[in-house]
């Protein structure tokens, strides 16, 4: 998500996947076409294939177009979430003064074979409630492996005047080797 606008009273943060969107449609429309020439050419799979590329190209297309603005509103008191998807529009608000900071959710990615250096997608959210009943809720669309989060989390922070949570922090696997090390169960040089 990005940052439109940044006001000492106000903050906008937008996203959506049209670059996306477009360019599966673009896809989309590229086998109908071959394919509705097939089928007109007298080839039969022609016809399965135009009616599988549009079933299954239009699902894709339902499930990931998005667009998200999320606005913090000093003077409302109010934090917006705005949705909208090809199958509907839905819009959470919750009060500023409940937001206690920004952060991201971080997902391993599984598929990583790299165990020194793994990586990780991002999701940005924010912290609401007190100390026992904390909840995050969840503002980007889903999970990404831009780093762009983790920015747009620190900004929010700094626009909210609270400290920055410790998105990450934890040791490497690196630290870990060394505490292994100096430990003694290391391998011998």
């Amino acid at each position: 998500m990005k940052i439109s606008v940044y006001q000492p009273d106000l903050l906008i943060l937008q996203g959506t996947t049209r670059v996306i969107a477009v360019v599966l449609c673009v896809v989309l429309m590229g086998v109908l076409g071959i394919s509705l020439f097939a089928a007109m050419s007298g080839y039969l799979a022609g016809w399965g294939i135009s009616v599988g590329a549009l079933f299954v190209g239009g699902g894709i297309l339902w499930l990931i177009y998005h667009k998200t603005e999320v606005v913090f509103d000093r003077p409302g008191n109010l934090l917006t979430v705005h949705k909208t998807m090809l199958h509907g529009t839905r819009e959470d608000t919750i009060a500023l003064e409940d937001v206690a900071q920004a952060d991201v959710d971080l997902k391993r990615n599984e598929r990583s074979n790299n165990r020194l250096h793994a990586s990780y997608t991002y999701r940005l959210c924010v912290v609401t409630g007190a100390a026992p009943n904390r909840h995050r809720v969840a503002l980007s669309h889903g999970y990404t492996t831009s780093k762009r989060h983790l920015v747009s989390a620190r900004k929010i922070n700094d626009w909210l005047g609270v400290a920055d949570a410790p998105i990450a922090v934890g040791p490497s696997m690196a630290d870990i080797a060394e505490v292994i090390g100096a430990l003694g169960f290391g391998k011998d040089k």
